[in-house]
């Protein structure tokens, strides 16, 4: 949370639980390495977990500034601490990503995607150490030149100047996208109470095929009976006694 955010703001969390879903990466990645090692020692091992290691973990290189300069590294919001231009823009019609990653990239950037080669040429602004100290002056220029134009139109001038950008899409836009379906990350499965529902696939492909979706998440209670059956032992009598007492 103290890395989110703008400098302005309070601490604020992240959009989706990323620790517990990192947490639950590294403890794959933690068994794996165990049966790894269990082939070649036949020993077995007793895996710990903490959700406040893993947190601390995936700050990655904000992780080691702080310990190297024993402070808190500056939050930058959607820029970059050390690349600028970088970031979210706003064009006429809607925001976009824009990542002007090297001194040559910012030339063709100011010169073929904002018609502002003048830009290039001050001292201010040709470096990218230049830029970043500058950030607050150069960034509302660009700001101003972005704004005159149609997103699909900056779009289009990125590409073609080999700039790294992408339309900043929300998350079912992003979900419905021709990207999403079209590679089968978004696919239905037969759901027995809505008849079909979309899930999303696996992320990762084997020798070029992603791997399907099995079933569909169960409904709520789908599974009471057999629970009740294996672990407490309850006869189907017991079990319908219960559902109509209302407690389960």
């Amino acid at each position: 949370m103290a890395l989110n955010g703008e400098a302005s703001q309070a601490p604020l969390k992240f959009g989706v639980a990323a620790v517990d879903l990192f947490t639950g990466m590294y403890a794959a990645q933690a068994v794996l390495a165990a049966l790894f090692e269990r082939q070649s020692t036949g020993r077995g091992r007793h895996i710990e977990m903490a959700l406040f290691d893993c947190g601390l973990m995936i700050t990655s290189y904000y992780g080691l500034e702080a310990l190297m300069t024993g402070k808190d590294p500056l939050r930058y919001g959607n820029a970059h601490p050390s690349i600028v231009p970088y970031g979210v823009f706003e064009a006429q019609d809607g925001a976009l990503v824009i990542t002007v990653g090297n001194n040559a990239q910012f030339v063709r950037f100011c010169r073929d995607v904002i018609d502002r080669p003048d830009l290039a040429e001050d001292d201010r602004f040709r470096t990218n150490i230049a830029r970043a100290q500058n950030r607050s002056t150069l960034l509302p220029e660009i700001d101003r030149e972005l704004s005159r134009h149609k997103r699909a139109v900056l779009l289009e001038r990125l590409k073609n100047a080999s700039i790294p950008c992408g339309e900043v899409l929300g998350l079912h836009e992003a979900l419905s996208s021709e990207r999403a379906t079209g590679s089968g990350l978004v696919t239905n499965v037969p759901h027995p109470e809505t008849g079909e529902m979309q899930v999303l696939a696996p992320p990762y492909r084997f020798d070029g095929t992603r791997p399907p979706v099995r079933r569909a998440p169960p409904p709520l209670g789908e599974g009471t009976r057999d629970v009740l059956r294996s672990l407490l032992a309850m006869s189907d009598e017991q079990i319908t006694q219960l559902e109509a007492d209302g407690i389960v």
